[in-house]
Order: C-alpha cells, then sequence, then structure tokens
C-alpha cells in the first residue's frame, strides 16, 4: 500500500511515517504544497496512490490545492488530518473530494485504520464498475440503474459518464469533456449544455437525490454533494 503524506510538521510527520511503515503502508513523504506536487508528478508516471494524508494549512498553501488541481491521479482516496476544527472546513474539505477528516490530536492507530478502510473500500469498487448512492453502473454490458429503474443512454452519454466516473470524487474541466466527446470538432455551449441536461435528467429523477454537479470554476462531478 502506498500513501502520499503531506504534512509541515516534521515530528508529527517523523511520528506517522514510521508507525505507518510498521503497518506496512509505504510513505511519500512532502511537507509543502509545492513539494507535494513534484512528488506526485513523478510517481504518479509509474504507479498510483492507493490513499493520501493531507494537511489543511500549509507553508505555501492549502492541501485541497492538491484535489481541486488533480495532482494525486484520478480517483485517490483523501484523508484529511488537521487541527481545523470549524464546521466550515470540514464542510470544504469534503466538498473539494475528501473522503474522510479527522482533527489533531489523534492516535496513530485510529488514522492507520481509517487510512486502510478507504483504500479497501476504493480498491473494491472494479474498473468496469461504478457504485454511487443508488446509481450502479456496468461498463461491460453498459447497463445502468438508479434502484431498479434502467437509464437509457446514448453513446455520449456513456462517454461522458465513464469520464466523470474516473475522476470521481474529483471534477472533469469542461474543456477535458469537449476534448473526449467532441474531438476535432467545433462545438458551441448548447451541445454541451443540452448534454449535461440529458445526461443530469437520467440520472436523478422525482425524489432522487442530485448526483451530477457543476463545480463553478472546476466543471463537472459525480458525487453526492455539490458544497
Amino acid at each position: 500500500m502506498l500513501v502520499l503524506l503531506v504534512e509541515d510538521d516534521t515530528a508529527l510527520a517523523a511520528q506517522l511515517i514510521d508507525f505507518l511503515q510498521h503497518e506496512n503502508i509505504e510513505v511519500d513523504y512532502a511537507a509543502s504544497v509545492s513539494s507535494a506536487k513534484e512528488i506526485a508528478a513523478q510517481t504518479t508516471k509509474y504507479s498510483r496512490y492507493d490513499a493520501a494524508i493531507l494537511d489543511m494549512d500549509l507553508p505555501d498553501g492549502n492541501g485541497m490545492s492538491l484535489i481541486n488541481e488533480q495532482i494525486l491521479g484520478q480517483g485517490v482516496p483523501v484523508l484529511f488530518c488537521t487541527a481545523a476544527t470549524a464546521l466550515e472546513d470540514k464542510l470544504a474539505a469534503f466538498s473539494a473530494g475528501a473522503l474522510d477528516y479527522i482533527t489533531k490530536p489523534f492516535d496513530l492507530p485510529e488514522l492507520a485504520v481509517r487510512l486502510k478502510l478507504l483504500a479497501k473500500k476504493q480498491g473494491t469498487q472494479s474498473e468496469n464498475t461504478f457504485e454511487l448512492d443508488s446509481l450502479l453502473i456496468d461498463f461491460n454490458t453498459q447497463i445502468a440503474k438508479r434502484g431498479e429503474r434502467i437509464l437509457v443512454l446514448s453513446p455520449q452519454q456513456w462517454l461522458l459518464l465513464s469520464l466523470l466516473t474516473k475522476s470521481a470524487p474529483n471534477p472533469v474541466s469542461k474543456e477535458d469533456i469537449l476534448c473526449k466527446i467532441w474531438p476535432d470538432q467545433d462545438v458551441n455551449n448548447n451541445m454541451y449544455k443540452s448534454l449535461l441536461t440529458r445526461l443530469r435528467k437520467n440520472i436523478s429523477r422525482d425524489s432522487e437525490l442530485g448526483l451530477l454537479h457543476t463545480i463553478k470554476g472546476q466543471g463537472l462531478v459525480l458525487r453526492k454533494h455539490s458544497e
């Protein structure tokens, strides 16, 4: 198991690394946002992180930027480990795409268990299937269901869903969507908006929880919450 630890408290980082190594967890360590970007860029060329532990307040920025800028790679589960205890900080972290949040001080065994659960949960999801709330997508059979309801999707909707599920819970930029769905074509905004509207209506109807969200300045995302 390989994780990225981004923590500017070097003493705490040393304790974490030593403890996690005894738990058979290999750690890449960075003390700043800029250092994390460099390390992640090198690592993700050859491998994939099973999870990431991020601090919120770092010397050169906020750990959330590593999620927002998709530095960690697609689908890497994130646990925030921070002294920030305010509700707005927690909500901001979950909105950015974090799956867990623990505040300092904390017990090392608890953090290790949370980390392993995140990685295990992520690993149980096949690359060819995706599940969120009552939405279940099987890309092998091209069957998508919301509860007992079968979704009837166009080829473009399937392609967009594939892009979104590979990136979830992180957003996909509008530019990336346009390039992948309409390569080498001049696309007007109405075509883009029409595709989003049709897919959104297919995924969520009546009282079903909305799962497809547009995040201002970031793009489109599949997750249970928009903020």
